[in-house]
């Protein structure tokens, strides 16, 4: 079962590898970067993670003038644009994280927050360190269905977040300043699994509710779609 990660840099990555490895160590863990051939790399590929980093550039969303907010990392943007529309025709499972889910928002029509502390919402940011703060997960969404949760904490790192939503997914948690924390499909019958959360699963404790189930959910996606 191989498990696709998109990356400019994929030593900074390595905790996603770790993360998922412990859940299935059987696992054929292969990093996307720029240059590789992404259909045929797909193909060959069971899952797609979508990991944290850079901002997507704000241009691609129409605020160009948003860009001095932001750490743009354009060879991701190229990268995961073209991944996305590639693991889409292919149904593929996805998982993103962090920027994982920013990319995915904008790339399928929505828009972000480009910087959340000029916005007024000043938890979410590293500050030597994930933040930690409140998780509200709506009822009878399929991450409300993986983590069987309403509420917990979570674990943030993330200074950018969704704003107006891609007109195909749906907010399934926010925290408890109203900062949106997890999409999903809106329409979800029919789809292969996708699941977008700002947190960082892979650096939480192995008891933690929306943590390792999160990543099995995934897996099981995969394993049910082989």
């Amino acid at each position: 079962m191989r498990i696709v990660l998109t990356s400019t840099d994929p030593p900074s990555h390595e905790n996603y590898v770790r993360w998922l490895r412990r859940l299935n160590p059987d696992l054929d863990i292969l990093f996307l970067t720029p240059g590789m051939d992404v259909p045929h790399t797909l193909d060959a590929a069971q899952g797609l993670l979508l990991p944290g980093g850079g901002d997507p550039d704000p241009a691609l969303y129409g605020k160009p003038e948003l860009r001095p907010l932001c750490r743009i990392d354009a060879a991701r943007d190229t990268l995961e644009f073209e991944t996305i529309r590639a693991a889409f025709d292919r149904r593929l499972p996805m998982l993103g994280i962090c920027r994982g889910l920013q990319v995915t928002n904008v790339a399928l029509g929505g828009t972000l927050v480009a910087d959340l502390p000029t916005a007024g919402f000043d938890g979410h940011h590293w500050l030597d360190g994930d933040r930690r703060h409140d998780l509200i997960v709506l009822p009878g969404t399929e991450l409300s269905a993986i983590t069987g949760e309403a509420s917990t904490w979570v674990n943030s790192a993330h200074h950018q977040g969704a704003d107006i939503i891609a007109p195909r997914l749906a907010v399934s948690a926010r925290s408890n300043d109203g900062v949106i924390e997890s999409l999903e499909w809106a329409q979800p019958a029919g789809r292969p699994f996708l699941l977008l959360v700002h947190w960082h699963p892979e650096r939480l404790p192995e008891s933690h509710p929306v943590g390792d189930s999160i990543g099995m959910a995934f897996l099981e996606a995969i394993g049910n779609d082989k």
